[in-house]
């Protein structure tokens, strides 16, 4: 199942009904600081039912609703739907989810038309695999959090995102398969480089630590990497872990800008690998991402600072001249 279509309006920085289609693969988002790219990866999260504004930055209801200008007047509902298709198959069957909130705070979910309460809507997401869907998403200024928590935060971040129920599940088979992941990930972005994950006991705390062996036989811990490295294994331990959550698609925004060329480079491998199997929506500035994307959206904004779709396509040629007016 992949994401093929959000419809935006009345939300954020969007004036107007505002639609954006996704294929399989990689997506990518384009256009300048500011013009409103990551106001469509927080519509995502807001129509899948998320309710802590932190997490969409807002600081209030209000900033939900398009604030008005000279043109448009301000916004009386938001509204975002979200179609998924359950195959890339063509005529495969599709699944529209939505979510509408108006400035009198009443606030509507619904599957194919049909309205549920909020509690109810959450959890008639997992018949779709998507009850993890507002687990996999990587902001810019999060990248290093994993790797800058204490050895026993680190553990309980993990094991909270897996939903276990205590510590003592994050062993066996399943560290070995986060483990296993997280090296593979890592032969990508340092090729030379080791990586293991160590379960740590102390005075009956617990906690894990990550340890890299750099080329030149170099041992480094979590907290002992440079920024770049350490922006390089967060980023592939979140994903090794969002790979055992299952979830059709990741929304990246922003995540390779702490790493040096070679670093871009070497990250084309690691997100053709992971887009294998997972739809990745990422929002970038970067030319070596931009090369992947099997499709290309540009983000542009008015006079008034209101947010519209510039351009749409399928990757093909065009895609270097297209990216040098955004």
């Amino acid at each position: 199942m992949f994401l093929e279509d959000v419809t935006i309006e009345g939300f954020k920085s969007f004036s107007e009904k505002t639609n954006m289609s996704f294929q399989p693969g990689i997506s990518v988002i384009i256009g300048n600081n500011g013009v409103g790219k990551s106001n469509i990866l927080d519509a995502i999260v807001w129509a899948l039912g998320e309710g802590d504004l932190d997490r969409i930055r807002c600081y209030s209801d209000d900033e939900l609703f398009f604030a008005g200008s000279k043109d448009y007047p301000p916004a009386s509902r938001a509204s975002v739907e979200l179609t998924f298709r359950q195959s890339e198959e063509k005529h495969a069957p599709t699944i529209k989810l939505r979510r509408e909130v108006d400035k009198n705070g009443v606030d509507l979910f619904f599957i194919e038309d049909q309205p549920y309460a909020s509690s109810v809507y959450l959890h008639k997401l997992a018949a779709f695999n998507l009850n993890h869907a507002l687990k996999t998403i990587i902001r810019q200024e999060q990248i290093n959090d994993i790797l800058l928590r204490n050895p026993g935060l680190r553990l309980e971040t993990i094991c909270a995102l897996l939903e276990l129920q205590s510590s003592d599940s994050f062993s066996g088979r399943l560290k070995d398969r986060i483990a296993d992941c997280l090296r593979r990930y890592m032969l990508y972005l340092i090729p030379e480089a080791e990586v293991s994950l160590e379960l740590l006991s102390q005075n009956g705390d617990k906690g894990i630590d990550v340890v890299v062996i750099l080329p030149g036989n170099r041992v480094r811990r979590a907290h002992q990497l440079s920024g770049g490295e350490k922006a390089i294994t967060s980023l592939a331990l979140k994903l090794a872990v969002f790979n055992q959550l299952r979830n059709p698609f990741y929304l990246l925004d922003e995540v390779e800008p702490s790493l040096d060329y070679t670093h871009h480079k070497s990250m084309q491998a690691f997100l053709k690998d992971v887009a294998a199997n997972t739809q990745l929506v990422m929002i970038t500035h970067l030319r070596s991402t931009i090369e992947l994307a099997d499709t290309l959206h540009g983000v542009r904004t008015r006079w008034d600072g209101s947010s519209f779709m510039k351009f749409y396509f399928d990757m093909d040629e065009r895609l270097l001249r297209l990216y040098k007016c955004c």
